[in-house]
């Protein structure tokens, strides 16, 4: 059946309409910076914050000593807070205001690599941590063969663990290795706060990792405050 003219005409009104209107109401409930600043600032999400670092500690030291053979160098965190944003006619993201801190703890490590990664395995095992992702050594000897040593990057892991509510990430990485640095976090929207303390890979290797063949992070976050959008 045909439609007429007219009633198209209609109908791509009233689509149009209902389309405008559903975005001004998804800015208009958007998150403002002021608002979203003062609570990320507030003293309970501070709170929230000072809880989720004693957690994040209290796992990485867990996990971290059961690995004797590390020898911890530095230590990073980043502490950030950002508002949810809308994205024109893409759907807006999940959340108002979501708060995140993650600790990377970087060790210098030497000797033979697969030593080092059973330790690895042990204590990871030894704490109660599941492997959610990432190439186990066995499935890369399969693969490979013993002549691996350049492909560390795929060794990379993310674990879980029942009762913690972030994840444990551990890398590795070795001197002749491309390292990035990422630069800080910037106090820019959507950010609406930030504590960063980065660590300079460069300088580590040119000190306090000069002599080790290896180096591994172990690495954790977690989201402490996180506010839905109003469905």
């Amino acid at each position: 059946m045909l439609v007429p003219m007219a009633s198209l005409r209609r109908i791509r009104l009233v689509v149009a309409a209902a389309l405008v209107l559903a975005l001004a109401a998804c800015e208009s409930d958007a998150p403002k910076p002021r608002e979203s600043a003062e609570e990320a600032r507030s003293a309970a999400v501070r709170q929230a914050g000072t809880v989720a670092a004693a957690q994040i500690d209290g796992m990485l030291d867990s996990t971290t000593r059961q690995m004797p053979a590390l020898r911890l160098v530095a230590t990073s965190t980043s502490d950030s807070c950002r508002a949810g944003e809308t994205q024109g006619t893409f759907p807006h993201d999940t959340y108002r205001l979501r708060c995140a801190r993650t600790e990377t703890r970087y060790f210098g490590a030497g000797g033979d690599l697969r030593e080092l990664l059973r330790m690895v395995d042990r204590g990871t095992t030894t704490v109660g941590l599941i492997k959610v992702s990432g190439e186990t050594l066995e499935n890369l000897e399969a693969r490979y063969g013993a002549d691996y040593e350049e492909l560390l990057v795929l060794l990379g892991m993310t674990f879980g663990r029942p009762g913690y509510d972030g994840q444990v990430h551990i890398r590795y990485s070795q001197v002749s290795g491309r390292r990035t640095n990422y630069p800080p976090v910037e106090l820019r929207w959507p950010v609406v706060y930030h504590d960063d303390h980065p660590v300079d890979l460069d300088a580590l290797w040119s000190g306090p990792l000069r002599g080790h063949r290896y180096l591994v992070t172990v690495s954790s976050t977690t989201t402490y405050h996180e506010v839905p959008w109003p469905s």
